[in-house]
C-alpha cells in the first residue's frame, strides 16, 4: 500500500532541505506516484507555506527548515550534531552549573556529560533529564511550566520565574536560524523567552548549531550577534 499524503509530504519536505529544490520526475520515481499526484501534493503544500512550485518541480521555504518534528529533527545531520556535542562538552569546567535548551545538538552535549562529576545542570527539557538521570556525579535542576507536546520541553510563566532566580556559568542553547542581519532566531515563540531571559543572566553563552542553520532567518530573535560569546558549528 502506497503512502498517504502526510506520509508524501514527509517525504518531499526531507528531498526539498536536502537541496533546496526537486523536481516532480524525481519525486515521482521515489514516490511511486504518478506525476500527477506529486503536482496536486506540491500545489497543496505551496497552499501551506511550505514550497513555491516552480517549472517542474518546487523550492524551499524558510517554512520548510523549521516545521519539522522533535524526533525528525534528532536524526538531521546526526553526526554534525554528536561532533558539535562532544566539543562543547569539552567546555564544562567541574564545579560549573551549566544550562542546556531544548535543542536536540545541546541534547548531544547531555549525552557527552554523563560520566562528568560536580557540575549542576539546568534545563526545560525532558530529554535532557533523561540523559542524564542516570548520571549520579550530575546535579540536575529541570525547570517547571507547560509541556509542550512533541517536543518534550517546558515553557511559559512558571519556566520564566524559575529562570529570573538562576544564574548559571554558561549557557548552551541551539538556534533554528544564525545570521549576521537577524541574529539568532527561533522558530516558536513560546521556546524563544525563556531563551532570551538565560542569556540575559548567563556568565558566558554559547550557540550550538549544525550547518544547515547559519544564513537562515526564523520566526523570531532571541538573541543579537553582540549578545553570544561563542558559535559552535
Amino acid at each position: 500500500m502506497g503512502l498517504g499524503f502526510s506520509g508524501r509530504k514527509e517525504v518531499i519536505l526531507s528531498e526539498i532541505q536536502k537541496e533546496g529544490r526537486v523536481a516532480v520526475s524525481k519525486l515521482s520515481s521515489l514516490l511511486g506516484v504518478s506525476k500527477v499526484t506529486v503536482r496536486r501534493d506540491l500545489q497543496r503544500l505551496e497552499k501551506e507555506g511550505y514550497v513555491l512550485k516552480t517549472y517542474g518541480g518546487a523550492v524551499s521555504t524558510d517554512k520548510v527548515a523549521f516545521e519539522f518534528s522533535f524526533q525528525n529533527k534528532l536524526q538531521r545531520n546526526i553526526a554534525e550534531k554528536e561532533r558539535i556535542g562532544r566539543y562543547a562538552a569539552g567546555l564544562v569546567e567541574d564545579g560549573e552549573a551549566i544550562f542546556l535548551d531544548n535543542g536536540t545538538t545541546t541534547l548531544q552535549i547531555a549525552y557527552n556529560l554523563k560520566a562528568r562529576r560536580n557540575i549542576k545542570v539546568v534545563t526545560n527539557s525532558l530529554c535532557v533529564v533523561y540523559a542524564l538521570e542516570p548520571a549520579e556525579g550530575i546535579e540536575l535542576i529541570l525547570l517547571g511550566g507547560i509541556v509542550r507536546r512533541g517536543w518534550n520541553d517546558l515553557y511559559g510563566p512558571l519556566t520564566e520565574k524559575a529562570i529570573a532566580e538562576l544564574h548559571v556559568d554558561k549557557a548552551f542553547v541551539g538556534a533554528d536560524g544564525v545570521s549576521p542581519e537577524a541574529g539568532f532566531t527561533a522558530a516558536d515563540l513560546r521556546t524563544a523567552r525563556p531563551t532570551e531571559m538565560v542569556i540575559q543572566s548567563a556568565k558566558e553563552v554559547i550557540v550550538v548549531a549544525d550547518h544547515t542553520k547559519v544564513g537562515r532567518v526564523a520566526f523570531v530573535r532571541f538573541a543579537s550577534l553582540e549578545d553570544v560569546d561563542m558559535l559552535i558549528t
